[in-house]
This record gives structure tokens, C-alpha cells and sequence, in this order.
């Protein structure tokens, strides 16, 4: 057999295995929601157990630049990016590089094929130099998907750009996980309601993933799956934002519009902020991004709503 064949028995043998742990590891966390003591009823625990959702989890390590491969997920140091590539700009200043995420490095993760099979989505995000800090204006910010990689070049910064805004990298490592809706989400609101022990039952589930795979509950990186908010659901926020909601009053006023409008949104990604030297401009906050589904089954990146939530 040829080294080629080899290699791609070899790649077929690692998908077949971590699809296999995957499902063993979804097949745990159910059965520890249904054969958990707490006082909550039985059919509460198996609606609980369907709504899990895998999740690509996210570890970062601090590497110089030139020894992560070009075109491998980062965050930081700068984007390996297509020649010609039109630098995205606000006011006529260039947004800021934060991460690029490789789906084809995502994609054996990505067990519900959510995303496109390859190419590499990139995040930029305009600094408010006054501020200082991470804008969030429409315009203020780029999610961008570049399916063609194959000619990538790790790019230099153009002229006149923010050089504080140049962020340390640190290359992306994935690993299986999963996650719950937000306890405060609209999907779980009746069991809040419902069920006095359901706050402990809920958390206990997370100790248990948090065990059984490599998620840090006090690292908010993450690509897909529910959102792992610091506050309440950020699906509300992303409806806040699409009706341009600025006040409490408004708020109230549009409160059922928001529940509702929440719904259309799924998260896309988790880029936390505690590191990389991201905190100089974003604190300690998390910064969220969400997608309609129907935009993201085309390909279609250009509606993605950002929102930050910090301590």
C-alpha cells in the first residue's frame, strides 16, 4: 500500500474513532441526566437530555507566529490571508485582527455538519483608539469566511494600522464537547420555573461534562453549540441589537418581540477576550457571535451580529 493510502487509512481510522467517542460521550451524559437523584421529574430529565448539543471546544497554547503552520486556526499574529485581500475598514481605518479559525481542522468536531466542510472564517473588529476598546458599531466589525486556501500568505499589517491593536498568538486546538441552553434561556424558562431543584440539576450536568470531556467552565472560548454566557442568554442581546434596542423602557416595551426574535439566532463562536493581550481592549469579557441558520447552511457570513458580555 502506498504512504498516500496509508495516510488516508490512518485519517479515516482517527474520524471512525473520535465519531465513535463522540457518541459514547453523548450516550454518558444522557444517561447521567436520567439516572441523576435530584428532585426533578423524570420527563423533565429526558426533554433536558435531548436538548445537549456538541460543541467544538477550543484550547489555546501561546506560540510565536512562525511556528504556527500558515493557515492553521489562531488567534493573534498576524492573518495568513489571500493575495489581493481587501483589508476591511471602518471610517476609513482599518479593523483589527483578532483570530482565524480553520474549519477543516473543526470540521471531524463538527458531528452535526454545521459548518462548510473547509476554508477559514476570520474575525476583525475595529478599536475605538478614544475608548480605548473593542466597538460595537454596525460596521465596527468583520466575520469573514474565505473558502479558497489554497494560497494563503501570512500577511503584513498595512500601513497605518493600530500597532497596539497587534495581538500575541496563540495557536487553536479543538476537542469535543457539549453544552446546555443558558439556564436563563427561553428553551429552559419553564423549568426554572417549575421545578425548585432544577438550578443544582443543572449545574451538576455541567460538572459532569466538564469531567467527562476537556471543558473549562472558566474558559469561554468555543465554536458552535449553545452560548456559554456570563449573563443572561446572549441570543438576547443579538435580538437587542438586530431592533437597535438602546433603553430599559424600549426594552420593556419589546420585551416579547426579543423572546421571540432570540430564537433565530444560534451562536457561531466564543472569542474571550482574558488573554492574548485581547484584555487591553476588551477586559475581562467574552465576545459572542451569532448566525441564522439559514445564513449559515449558505455560506453566508455577511449578518453575523457580535456581542460582548464581561464581569
Amino acid at each position: 500500500m502506498s504512504k498516500r493510502n496509508n495516510s488516508y487509512l490512518y485519517l479515516v481510522i482517527i474520524l471512525y474513532s473520535i465519531m465513535g467517542n463522540s457518541q459514547d460521550n453523548l450516550s454518558k451524559i444522557k444517561n447521567e441526566i436520567l439516572n441523576s437523584d435530584f428532585n426533578v421529574p423524570y420527563s423533565c430529565k429526558i426533554e433536558l437530555s435531548e436538548l445537549i448539543k456538541p460543541t467544538v471546544g477550543v484550547k489555546t497554547i501561546v506560540k510565536d507566529d512562525k511556528d504556527i503552520n500558515i493557515g492553521s486556526s489562531k488567534i493573534g499574529g498576524k492573518p495568513d490571508l489571500p493575495i489581493n485581500f481587501n483589508w476591511p475598514k471602518m471610517d476609513n481605518e482599518f479593523l483589527t485582527f483578532c483570530a482565524q479559525y480553520n474549519l477543516e481542522e473543526i470540521n471531524i468536531y463538527d458531528v452535526s455538519n454545521e459548518l462548510p466542510d473547509s476554508g477559514i472564517i476570520y474575525v476583525f473588529i475595529y478599536i475605538d483608539k478614544e475608548w480605548p476598546g473593542f466597538l460595537n458599531k454596525k460596521n465596527s466589525y468583520k466575520v469573514i469566511f474565505q473558502e479558497n486556501t489554497d494560497e494563503l500568505i501570512r500577511t503584513e499589517f498595512p500601513l497605518n494600522y493600530f500597532s497596539e491593536g497587534i495581538f500575541e498568538p496563540s495557536k487553536i486546538e479543538y476537542f469535543e464537547s457539549y453544552t446546555l441552553p443558558d439556564d436563563e434561556s427561553i428553551i429552559l424558562k419553564n423549568f426554572q420555573d417549575s421545578y425548585e431543584g432544577f438550578h443544582d440539576f443543572y449545574h451538576s450536568t455541567y460538572e459532569y461534562i466538564q469531567h467527562l470531556t476537556e471543558l473549562d467552565i472558566d474558559s469561554f472560548h468555543q465554536v458552535l453549540g449553545y452560548d456559554r454566557s456570563i449573563q443572561s442568554s446572549v441570543t438576547y442581546s443579538f435580538a437587542e441589537i438586530e431592533l437597535e434596542i438602546t433603553t430599559q423602557d424600549e426594552w420593556n416595551t419589546k420585551k416579547s418581540k426579543i423572546l421571540e426574535l432570540s430564537k433565530k439566532y444560534q451562536l457561531l463562536l466564543q472569542l474571550e477576550t482574558d488573554g492574548n493581550n485581547l484584555d487591553k481592549f476588551g477586559g475581562s469579557s467574552t465576545i459572542y457571535f451569532g448566525i441564522d441558520p439559514k445564513d449559515l447552511k449558505m455560506k453566508n457570513f455577511d449578518n453575523v451580529i457580535m456581542a460582548f458580555q464581561g464581569t
